[in-house]
């Protein structure tokens, strides 16, 4: 374990780089919020998430990918997850075990009682829905944030990177 001093990390926060899958599609609200703020962020390949963090880190002269602490699979709508859980649960499934215990599930444009009133436009079962959620949540160790305002995803997604990144270098776990 290496123990860096509070300036030291506020450099390498200052450093570090959101990072994009390749495959994630219309994301500009979320885009458009890192340049805002003069984010830095890039797109690679994921294993799993569609966002995650990357940072140099000086004393071992290498990147340091939180993937494995922390990534976020953002979901545009109830009507995307519910389609994902009926029409290619293993594939998504499969997403939740790699990323297990690290894994951030952001549901935009829905508040936790839209799945209770069914306000979404498939014919998927809002008690069967809550049911896969609540147990991914709990096989999965799956965090779960509801984001009705999609203006603040952006937000979301870089504090919660940058904040878990920013724990970790501070008790020298990286």
């Amino acid at each position: 374990m290496f123990k860096y001093t509070e300036a030291e990390i506020k450099n390498i926060l200052k450093q570090a780089t959101v990072v994009i899958d390749t495959r994630e599609q219309k994301c500009s609200h979320i885009t458009e919020y890192l340049d805002k703020y003069k984010i830095n962020y890039c797109y690679e390949k994921l294993e799993f998430g569609d966002y995650t963090m990357k940072v140099f880190l000086p004393h071992a002269n290498r990147d340091f990918y939180l993937a494995s602490r922390c990534s976020i699979e953002r979901k545009a709508s109830l009507n995307e997850l519910s389609g994902n859980f009926t029409q290619a649960r293993d594939r998504v499934e499969k997403e939740f075990l790699r990323g297990k215990g690290a894994l951030h599930l952001l549901i935009e444009n829905a508040n936790y009682e839209d799945i209770e009133l069914h306000n979404y436009d498939t014919g998927y079962n809002p008690k069967a829905f809550m049911a896969t959620l609540k147990a991914f949540e709990s096989r999965y160790n799956l965090h779960i944030h509801y984001q009705k305002n999609i203006n603040f995803s952006g937000d979301y997604i870089y504090k919660t990177l940058i904040y878990n990144l920013r724990e970790l270098l501070v008790k020298g776990d990286i």
